[in-house]
């Protein structure tokens, strides 16, 4: 589990394509299955192991490396079967610029551990803003190996919710005399009766574990209430608010009320920093110019805030001058990133069809018009108007594979739901996982066209019935 290639600037063909899912080849993780290895991508950058400190404070104190650059997309395959060959020993200290949320991490890890009982967590924040790698190096740390039994289940992987139990007894070494959901949980909690090492339960996407009346998940967060369970349970998901929205009853008591830590996105400032070190330390900072990082950064920050994302563009560019010299054969000075390049590419990643500074301007972000209009589409020319979000999604993804835009992964693309549905325009239903909720639209086509300020983009998509699949 904690496993971790180290990654530097290699030679690479450009791929104009980005692919939103570079989370799982960004990340320098250990075995690249969402369902054993936490995605350490940079949100996971990769620092040195310093030698001879027996707290993982002191450590995080003198390893200030960040992250190598990322791979391109075209290296994902390649970067998965040598994440299984290499050590964890380099996950170790604080991410850069992420400092403050490791010390609170390790401090709930020690002050549980010093007092021999359990403990509960969530971690919230956008993607890529090193949740699941922080809390990884604290995992990996001599200091707390060898006081925890870490199980990492990321719970998208899970074809059920119910099947959680079942993941977790496996993940423990339980024998379970029967296969019943029931039986998992049963046995799950008599080995929480007996004498064992600390476990430290990590669920990353948590909220895929909702259901109608969250009876797994008040079932999980109760589980460190039990007097000798010695569990350190901690849940990591994008919302801020899932604790008090979906586990209200775990607030009126005081011994199930988890501990929160937030993860905000990266800042401008904090993207050029990482990018300035990671560029050094494989010797291309000077390829890029002050203003190219700036812009680069600025764009990153005011989107997202996601360092994967900026790595991974700061590598294509590099990538690109790299060739260029190639080309001319030029020994001389190396071939500087200009701020059009940058422009270029950026406009690749976020989309062809805006200018740069039309995403930033308008009031919809254009992967939130893309998943109005790939709703329209199934509503206008699809055969079943009972539209699920797994259903959506799939349209979704076949609309920006065509346009060569980015489409986010599907646990972010329920989260883009969620926000399009703050605005009025959609409604989510359903009582099962989020993947089954049914979407339904609000507003009819002239108000949606009239919002979106984009008639191009809605012509283009509602025109487009081959996304729909058969």
């Amino acid at each position: 589990m904690h496993r971790r290639t180290r990654l530097s600037l290699r030679s690479s063909s450009i791929n104009d394509k980005e692919n939103e899912h570079e989370q799982a080849q960004l990340t320098a993780s250990p075995r690249k299955r969402r369902s054993k290895v936490p995605d350490s991508s940079v949100k996971d950058a990769e620092l040195p192991e310093e030698d001879g400190a027996s707290s993982p404070k002191k450590v995080a104190r003198k390893a200030g490396r960040p992250p190598a650059l990322p791979p391109a997309v075209e290296d994902v395959e390649e970067q998965e079967d040598t994440a299984h060959g290499t050590g964890a020993s380099d996950l170790v200290g604080k991410l850069p610029e992420r400092e403050k949320e490791y010390d609170e991490l390790v401090g709930f890890v020690e002050g549980v551990l010093s007092s021999d009982g359990s403990g509960s967590l969530y971690i919230s924040g956008p993607p890529g803003t090193g949740k699941t790698a922080t809390l990884q190096r604290i995992l990996n740390h001599s200091s707390f190996a060898k006081k925890l039994k870490p199980v990492y289940i990321n719970c998208t992987s899970i074809k059920s919710v119910g099947s959680i139990y079942k993941k977790i007894s496996e993940e423990l070494g339980l024998k379970v005399g029967g296969t019943t959901e029931k039986q998992y949980q049963g046995a799950i909690e008599a080995h929480l009766e007996r004498k064992h090492k600390t476990i430290m339960l990590v669920l990353d996407e948590v909220d895929q574990l909702s259901s109608s009346k969250q009876t797994i998940l008040y079932s999980i967060f109760e589980w460190p209430a039990r007097p000798t369970a010695r569990l350190i349970l901690i849940g990591i998901a994008n919302a801020l608010d899932l604790t008090d929205r979906l586990l209200a009853r775990l607030q009126a008591r005081c011994e199930l009320k988890p501990q929160l830590i937030q993860f905000l996105p990266y800042t401008k400032q904090q993207i050029v920093t990482i990018l300035k070190a990671s560029l050094e330390e494989s010797n291309s900072l000077s390829r890029f110019p002050e203003a190219a990082l700036g812009l680069l950064a600025a764009k990153v920050a005011s989107t997202s805030g996601d360092i994967r994302r900026a790595l991974f563009i700061a590598r294509r560019l590099v990538e690109s001058a790299k060739k260029e010299d190639r080309k001319t054969g030029s020994s001389g000075a190396p071939t500087v990133v200009s701020m059009g390049q940058v422009m270029t590419v950026l406009k690749q990643v976020y989309g062809a069809s805006q200018t740069l500074g039309n995403d930033l301007e308008e009031g919809f972000p254009l992967q939130q018009k893309i998943l109005i209009c790939s709703l329209m589409l199934m509503l206008k020319h699809g055969k079943n108007k009972d539209i699920t979000v797994g259903k959506l999604y799939d349209v979704y993804k076949a609309i920006c594979t065509k346009r060569n835009i980015q489409a986010v992964d599907q646990t972010e693309f329920i989260s883009l739901c969620t926000l399009v549905e703050t605005r009025g325009i959609v409604r989510l239903q359903g009582k099962k996982e989020p993947r089954m909720h049914r979407v339904c639209l609000q507003w009819d086509e002239q108000e949606v066209t009239s919002a979106l300020n984009d008639k191009q983009l809605i012509a283009s998509i509602l025109s487009d019935v081959s996304c729909l699949g058969k």
